[in-house]
């Protein structure tokens, strides 16, 4: 990944959020958390892990797996994507992503996401100062 370009540090930062492990992570929260390196001071200060795991339910079955993501992105179609100033950009991404077990089992689940990163540059590179996702209906091919 490279810091100076934008889309590289935006795209690292859609797969980081959606990158878990459920033997390891208690919530979605926890690649929140291991993204904050690519994140401003203020932004990762954010990232909070709560008592409770609002995805519960979609990882259960992946859980009975010891599985983990494996997330991909691509850009979003529309005009979400724009350079708002020469230190200020948002990128849009269609995050799609399966579990893979570690018992050789199949582990039920996929997920889509429409994910949206602002990004500011500070000192030549680039930083997460915001993201927000919402789920895309299953088999929704726009983005």
């Amino acid at each position: 990944m490279d810091r100076t370009d934008v889309d590289s540090t935006a795209r690292a930062a859609a797969l980081l959020l959606h990158s878990w492990d459920t033997a390891a992570d208690r919530t979605e929260t926890a690649a929140a958390i291991r993204a904050k390196p690519l994140m401003s001071d203020e932004w990762a200060a954010q990232q909070v892990e709560p008592e409770r795991n609002s995805s519960q339910g979609a990882w259960l079955g992946p859980a009975e797996h010891g599985a983990y993501s494996r997330a991909q992105a691509v850009p979003a179609i529309g005009d979400v994507t724009r350079d708002v100033a020469d230190d200020k950009a948002v990128r849009a991404y269609k995050v799609t992503w399966r579990w893979a077990s570690r018992d050789g089992e199949p582990a039920e689940g996929t997920g889509t996401r429409h994910v949206t990163i602002y990004l500011e540059k500070h000192s030549g590179a680039w930083e997460v100062v915001g993201h927000q996702s919402h789920e895309l209906p299953a088999g929704e091919v726009a983005s």
